[in-house]
């Protein structure tokens, strides 16, 4: 069976209004309720596609986040909030219904938000390690983004297959599918200055200032209003031994399940936080399951 291709187009969002973007989605044609896959913060919508092709002829929609992928840039400040009210936004736009969503990390996260402000759109939603806080956890001190060190990774390359060599021996990317980090090189990169060069599509600095605006906002105090089934995959649990900025540990809130009236949770201590990543197949599994 052929592997199918997905159409891509922008849809506008908040006309008029101070926080206007439009948004790049892939839409894959298919049949049964609408799929909607959010990615990680610094990421794009054709990480998915490993886990797509896993699915059969599911009808699936895959949004590159403002500042991501193919969608439109904005300046910060950002907020996990802002790209939550995109994605509440291309919904209606899109007008779903019956949604089966699966996030990772923030992307996680935004799933929720939207599940907690459209409750009655949603049926499901699979949640990979989100990035949820604990109650009263300070939010991110507010430095420059420029000074983080984050923002001091390499942006420039000639090729997707330069970043593709380079990252497949680097943890944690030598960890993960060899075709996710593929489809992460080759739909990651834009070209630099309309030049030969390419850079990522979410520049270094602009994904250190959203893990700088990454606090929990009011999201705690909206989650008992979802009324889908929630599944959190939760990964290994942070340790002492971890650096500061290791990503493989959980991002998780361990009481959230608690706080979302449908969830159950499975917590996976041999997997790290790029569990899509590394075990795709595990992914489509768990989707695949959602309902049954």
């Amino acid at each position: 069976m052929p592997q199918r291709r997905p159409k891509n187009y922008s849809v506008e969002l908040h006309a008029g209004k101070a926080n206007s973007t439009a948004l790049n989605v892939y839409e894959w044609e298919g049949i049964g309720p609408p799929l909607l896959l959010v990615h990680a913060a610094g990421f794009h919508g054709r990480m998915w596609d490993k886990i797509i092709k896993d699915l059969g002829n599911r009808h699936v929609y895959a949004v590159d986040l403002r500042c991501h992928g193919l969608s439109e840039y904005s300046a910060s400040p950002y907020s996990f909030q802002l790209f939550g009210d995109d994605v509440v936004a291309l919904i209606e736009r899109l007008d779903l219904y019956n949604i089966i969503a699966c996030g990772h990390s923030m992307g996680g996260h935004v799933v929720l938000h939207a599940a907690s402000t459209l409750p009655h759109r949603f049926t499901h939603a699979l949640l990979l390690d989100p990035v949820v806080f604990p109650p009263n956890t300070p939010d991110p001190i507010q430095t420059d983004p420029a000074k983080s060190p984050i923002a001091s990774r390499r942006n420039e390359w000639t090729s997707a297959a330069e970043m593709f060599t380079r990252f497949s021996s680097r943890a944690p990317f030598s960890e993960w599918d060899s075709e996710v980090l593929k489809d992460y090189c080759d739909y990651g990169l834009v070209h630099k200055n309309k030049g030969e060069l390419f850079e990522l599509a979410c520049p270094p600095v602009c994904e250190a200032a959203i893990y700088q605006s990454s606090g929990n906002g009011l999201l705690l105090d909206k989650v008992s209003s979802i009324t889908a089934s929630v599944k959190i995959l939760r990964v290994k649990e942070r340790t002492p031994e971890d650096e500061p900025f290791d990503f493989r540990p959980s991002t998780t809130y361990k009481g959230l399940v608690d706080l979302i009236p449908k969830a159950t949770e499975t917590y996976l201590p041999n997997h790290t936080h790029f569990v899509p990543m590394e075990d795709p197949h595990l992914v489509a599994s768990e989707i695949t399951g959602l309902g049954t």
